[in-house]
């Protein structure tokens, strides 16, 4: 089995518990860990096989549906984090996107929030980046090969988790 990309496990079982509603405490139990236990795994961007099974078990999820888990199946695709998606993809930056396209930053993040763009945002995204007039109505164009806004999530949640640690660092470092 390949992994089509880096997963940061621990956000990645942390992400599907969420989403299946899994409630923290009974899960720890039911894999015979503390919930402090449990969250430290969380924590860890890889996990030993045999624990990850052990994991898995009590979900219940085979690896190959953990490692290629799909939240965003059967959602509307939001065009802001779509053209997110692109500018990883190509390697852009947004201060030089925002340059070509002739606006300011503020107002890219703005149109990166946007579910819908409309189509003054959209002709000089066609125009002037060469983004595929199909690329927001099929799918298809945003993934190739890799289910990018999963691995999207996964590195929002990785960043959520370094936030916190950082913040705990800070207040540590006040007290």
């Amino acid at each position: 089995m390949t992994i089509p990309y880096y997963i940061h496990e621990g956000a990645r079982l942390r992400r599907i518990l969420r989403q299946k509603n899994i409630i923290i405490l009974q899960y720890a139990k039911q894999t015979g860990l503390t919930p402090p236990g449990l969250y430290r795994y969380f924590n860890q961007p890889v996990i030993k096989a045999r624990k990850l099974d052990t994991l898995l078990a009590a979900i219940p999820l085979t690896k190959n549906d953990f490692y290629h888990w799909d939240s965003l199946e059967n959602l509307p695709l939001h065009q802001g984090e779509l053209l997110l998606l692109y500018f990883a993809q190509q390697k852009l930056s947004l201060r030089g996107v925002a340059a070509s396209l002739e606006i300011t930053v503020p107002e890219l993040y703005d149109w990166l929030d946007t579910d819908r763009l409309s189509p003054e945002q959209l002709t000089p995204l066609y125009q002037r980046l060469g983004l595929p007039a199909t690329y927001f109505t099929d799918p298809v164009h945003a993934q190739k090969g890799v289910n990018w806004p999963e691995a999207y999530l996964d590195k929002c949640m990785e960043m959520q988790h370094y936030i916190r640690k950082i913040k705990t660092l800070e207040k540590r470092g006040k007290a």
